[in-house]
């Protein structure tokens, strides 16, 4: 490529560039106009690359995880304090879980573990906390794996 030519951006990079500023202005209605209008690739896509921008912004990402939760659904509930979502995730973050690959929160105010390794190597306060937040129940890999498809079909 020429020297001073710069690749234009793809349709995902400037997805995933709107939905990381919609998140970090706290805006659920614009990040739906994103999510609900798009193929599941290419949601998961977007999603992917969102959560890699914002690796250091916890609090963002946190919330992020309580958006998709079903947590936050209009600019009003970012005006309610302590939402189990948005804190358990930002505990699991600090503690250098994944959101998405190692946790997955889910519509119905849900999380589910998916690295459970990760998990049993948190400080037993952590687990404890997250475990209290919740209703804990154990699925196999399988199970796991069809719930998450199905929600994936939903979404």
């Amino acid at each position: 490529m020429p020297q001073g030519f710069k690749p234009q951006p793809t349709k995902i990079d400037k997805l995933v560039e709107q939905a990381v500023r919609h998140a970090q202005k706290r805006n659920p209605k614009a990040l739906d106009q994103i999510f609900d209008n798009l193929p599941v690739k290419m949601n998961k896509r977007v999603l992917d690359g969102a959560v890699a921008v914002l690796t250091q912004d916890i609090d963002t990402l946190a919330w992020l995880c309580g958006y998709f939760a079903g947590e936050i659904n209009s600019a009003s509930d970012n005006d309610k304090p302590n939402q189990p979502i948005i804190l358990i995730s930002k505990l699991l973050i600090k503690y250098k879980m994944q959101p998405f690959v190692d946790f997955m929160p889910y519509v119905g105010c849900r999380i589910s573990i998916l690295d459970v390794d990760k998990f049993e190597a948190l400080p037993a306060k952590v687990q404890e906390v997250v475990q209290a937040g919740f209703h804990a129940i154990e699925m196999t890999d399988e199970e796991m794996k069809r719930m998450n498809d199905a929600l994936m079909e939903e979404w």
